[in-house]
């Protein structure tokens, strides 16, 4: 039987970049999770030319939903 957590879909639209991180990376700590996706992120080439035809911004503290959908795509969903 599933929890409430385990049943929530997993929502596209704007995070907090250690929010989102932290769903990636669940049972880490919000610094460890956060570099660990932003490594993921940086490793990925593909991801970060789709992430900069829309302007990210990486001293932003928040990933738009835009983002939110690329990083999805290329990563799948935390």
């Amino acid at each position: 039987m599933k929890n409430k957590e385990e049943e929530k879909e997993f929502e596209i639209r704007a995070y907090d970049k250690v929010e989102l991180a932290l769903l990636y990376c669940p049972g880490r700590s919000g610094e460890t999770a956060l570099r660990t996706l932003l490594r993921w992120i940086r490793q990925c080439a593909p991801l970060m030319e789709a992430l900069e035809e829309i302007g990210y911004n990486n001293r932003r503290h928040r990933f738009l939903r835009q983002e939110v959908e690329r990083i999805v795509r290329f990563l799948g969903e935390p």
